[in-house]
């Protein structure tokens, strides 16, 4: 009787052992997040432009380090932004801790006017650049692609009446 329990006993841990070993295959087949660079997010702009323009190569590294220097100003006022905003966690109230302020869902945080106007001129920098860069058909069509595309609107229920 005891050599039956014994081999009940055994077996479990044999189970046990093979569900272990299998979730640790699984988490090394999960392929760790690749962490965002300039380089990688403007070399991604730059080669969907290339593939939706047919821009030749001079063309695309015009572009790219346009992109470049953008996508390194977004990088650098991001980690600015970042590494001033968050509040630490715990401590005694009023003295810089405790529970960051609530916000409504959906809502952006304020931006000053400053940083408006700064994007906004950056923004209309940048387009001229783009602009001598592409020819009046490639503009055209790069204009569009920015355009962001409306999700069609849910339209009312003919079965339904609105209320």
């Amino acid at each position: 009787m005891k050599s039956t329990g014994r081999l009940w006993l055994l077996a479990v841990c044999l189970l046990c052992g093979l569900v272990c070993m299998q979730a640790q295959e699984q988490e090394k087949k999960q392929l760790p997040r690749e962490v965002p660079s300039p380089e990688k997010a403007a070399r991604k702009m730059t080669d969907r432009m290339k593939e939706e323009l047919q821009l030749t190569d001079k063309q695309y590294d015009k572009l790219y380090k346009l992109n470049l220097k953008e996508q390194q100003e977004h990088f650098a006022t991001m980690a600015e932004r970042g590494s001033g905003q968050r509040p630490s966690m715990g401590g005694r109230p009023g003295m810089g801790g405790g529970r960051p302020p609530m916000r409504v869902p959906g809502e952006r945080p304020a931006m000053g006017k400053d940083n408006v106007e700064k994007m906004q001129k950056a923004a209309a920098k940048k387009e001229k650049k783009i602009k001598k860069i592409l020819t009046t058909e490639q503009y055209a069509k790069w204009q569009e692609m920015r355009q962001p595309q409306e999700p069609p609107r849910p339209q009312d229920h003919p079965h339904k009446p609105n209320l």
